[in-house]
């Protein structure tokens, strides 16, 4: 176990009541260590562990008129690149299903301005798995997120414009976008029914009774004009997948989409509904044409380059050279981490679903391999359902705050901040270097 001594106050939030309210710019005041675990094992068991603050930046409103508020996935640009503004989603319900009558409220937190909350739109197009796909644009002032469109029959794509405040309509709704902004990737929504947390409510499929059908699957949008281009249909994805034909018994469906840190090719996770259900993951080319095996069973990714990918599932890369050979990161069991790959790379961001009650927040030290418990939340909400709340980790663009989902003060979903500035500043030591700073004896 090695310890490092950085400047910064741990104090783990865990009341119901409104804690002081920090801001990802505002340095605790005193020195507090931060504890390192070689294995996994460690991070679960020890109960002498340091862990870093987390702040509580939504307001739950009131027990007659509760609010509901988070940003639901992990793999969008939830801040602007200052860090100061984060994109959140509010509802007044949970643990149901949505309804086409449900809306969502969309806006973001001013992190310096006493957690300020501005609302910009809503939305009917969400679910509790993934929200809304709420994002930044790369490269771009807008923010983007998916909603129904006004005659109520296909979902689109709002972009409102942070400086401006000038609105416009994409024709069809976002999963994934390119780093530079320039490009999404997108399938049809109402079609995803391995779970009532998956698929966006109040438009049927139309194509419910066919089980790959040519007309639909993947689609790219450019993000300036609104283009459309058809990818790859469901009929030719399953003859490669498939080419002994299907035998499946439920319909198969595009469930996720991520594109490479240049947008030369994408992941794609095609998936059934069966018992024993199917996902397959996909290295695509950005024209659609290539389609390569990647990985069998994917969860949850992030792209390390080009060339290479980390799955939480039992937290392995792979290379994207249609080897599907696993590599594991470090031993970890069956934990199934959301993953996120810091800036440089030399650290992993992961969480976890329950573990026997509690909800793990660390991160991965890649030089030294070892892991930095940040919070071990008690979660408060369903397990293992529909209207389960995520931790699903992210951070501010330079890496150096998190944040999340989490239900630990017994108010249903709510958004908090875990400042890990002071950890970067000062990683672990690696063996035969000289620590940045003097260990604990």
């Amino acid at each position: 176990m090695l310890t490092i001594r950085p400047s910064f106050v741990a104090i783990l939030l865990l009341a119901a009541s409104s804690p002081h309210i920090l801001t990802a710019a505002e340095p605790p005041s005193a020195a507090q260590d931060y504890s390192t675990c070689s294995t996994w094992q460690e991070v679960v068991e020890r109960q002498d562990l340091r862990f870093a603050s987390v702040i509580r930046v939504s307001q739950p409103g009131t027990k007659d008129s509760p609010i509901y508020t988070g940003y639901w996935f992990y793999d969008g640009l939830q801040f602007d690149e200052s860090g100061r503004y984060a994109l959140a989603m509010k509802v007044a319900f949970h643990e149901r299903d949505v309804t086409p009558a449900d809306r969502g409220e969309i806006g973001y937190i001013d992190l310096k301005d006493n957690n300020k909350w501005t609302k910009i739109g809503e939305t009917g197009a969400w679910n509790w798995q993934q929200g809304c796909r709420l994002t930044w644009r790369g490269r771009s002032n807008e923010i983007l997120w998916n909603d129904i469109a006004d005659d109520g029959r296909h979902f689109v794509c709002h972009a409102y414009d942070f400086k401006t405040g000038a609105r416009r309509i994409l024709p069809r709704p976002i999963y994934d976008v390119s780093r530079d902004g320039a490009f999404a990737l997108t399938h049809d929504f109402q079609r995803m029914r391995h779970g009532k947390s998956t698929n966006y409510v109040g438009i049927p499929d139309r194509y419910e009774a066919a089980i790959a059908p040519a007309d639909i699957g993947i689609e790219k949008m450019d993000m300036t004009s609104g283009n459309v281009e058809f990818l790859i249909s469901l009929k030719r994805m399953a003859e490669i997948a498939f080419p002994n034909g299907y035998e499946g018994k439920t319909n198969l469906y595009f469930f996720r989409e991520g594109w490479n840190p240049s947008g030369t090719r994408f992941i794609a996770f095609l998936k059934n509904a069966d018992k024993s259900v199917y996902t397959g993951g996909w290295s695509i080319s950005a024209d659609g044409q290539d389609v390569c095996p990647f990985y069998n069973t994917p969860s949850h990714h992030a792209w390390l380059d080009d060339q290479t990918i980390l799955e939480g599932r039992y937290f392995t890369i792979y290379n994207d050279d249609g080897s599907a050979k696993p590599h594991r990161v470090a031993d970890v069991g069956s934990v199934d981490f959301d993953p996120t790959v810091l800036p440089g790379g030399q650290w992993f961001l992961l969480d976890t679903y329950p573990l026997e009650g509690f909800q793990h927040i660390v991160l991965y030290h890649r030089p030294s391999r070892l892991f930095v418990p940040l919070a071990r939340l008690k979660n408060t909400s369903q397990e293992m359902t529909d209207y389960r709340v995520d931790i699903h980790a992210r951070t501010t663009r330079d890496g150096r705050t998190v944040c999340i989902d989490a239900s630990h003060e017994g108010l249903g979903r709510q958004m908090y901040i875990i400042p890990i500035g002071h950890i970067l500043d000062h990683p672990p030591s690696v063996e035969g270097e000289k620590s940045a700073l003097p260990a604990r004896p």
